[in-house]
């Protein structure tokens, strides 16, 4: 099987900050190839071609070769998006709105695409959204972007890591805040990852890839009471 990595998020040079360096250089050295191809996925944002430009000029100077998957190949050309994935040792699942992504996988039946590639040895990266998608679930704020709710709530990915996932958490606040209710009504536990940091699973082994400045979390309920821990397993 493939290896799994969920980003939490950070900013990838929209507002003129490269905030992932260090996991975006981890993913190309575990790959382990001279020149990897990585292909992007950007279902889940309404700004896809620009996303990608970004994507594209990090990889590319990580000694990637880049390709895209765009919605058109998926509506016209599905043998062309069958090779795309085929050919990929790197598939990245951009981040954005979360229901979208998951409407759209489902939609062009690339679930069982990504698990079969998943089960051939390609890498799967998820950031934010993407990385809910790749989980059992993620606590997302889809819906409050929407104007569709004004709290956070669990959505159920594709589960190919049985995992539940917090991206961009950030300690005190609203959505901890949240995070904290809703485990006092489930028995369960999260990951919570702030910006800048990420999982990497392989194996059903879960490293970190992170700085020393940023944190990631174990969120759950023991004895009716909200309890959290840093997660602080690196990878070597």
């Amino acid at each position: 099987m493939g290896k799994v990595v969920l980003i939490g998020g950070g900013d990838i040079g929209k507002n003129g900050k490269y905030e992932t360096k260090i996991i975006d250089k981890k993913i190309v050295e575990i790959c382990n190839k001279k020149e990897p191809i990585m292909l992007f996925v950007g279902l889940a944002s309404s700004y896809s071609d620009s996303y990608y430009d970004m994507i594209k000029k990090i990889y590319q100077d990580l000694g990637c070769k880049t390709t895209y998957l765009k919605r058109k190949n998926l509506i016209n050309n599905p043998d062309i998006v069958d090779k795309k994935i085929e050919d990929a040792d790197i598939i990245y699942i951009g981040g954005g709105d979360t229901i979208k992504l998951i409407e759209d996988v489902y939609e062009f039946q690339l679930d069982k695409k990504l698990r079969n590639a998943y089960q051939r040895g390609t890498i799967l990266v998820g950031m934010s959204a993407g990385a809910i998608l790749l989980s059992k679930e993620g606590f997302s704020d889809s819906y409050i972007l929407r104007n569709e709710s004004t709290h956070y709530k669990f959505l159920k990915g594709l589960n190919i890591i049985h995992i539940s996932i917090c991206p961009h958490f950030d300690l005190n606040s609203m959505k901890e805040e949240e995070l904290k209710k809703n485990l006092n009504q489930r028995r369960k536990m999260v990951y919570a990852l702030e910006n800048k940091t990420a999982l990497l699973i392989e194996d059903n082994q879960i490293d970190v890839i992170k700085t020393k400045e940023e944190h990631i979390y174990l969120c759950y309920n023991k004895d009716s009471k909200y309890q959290i821990e840093e997660y602080k397993k690196e990878v070597k």
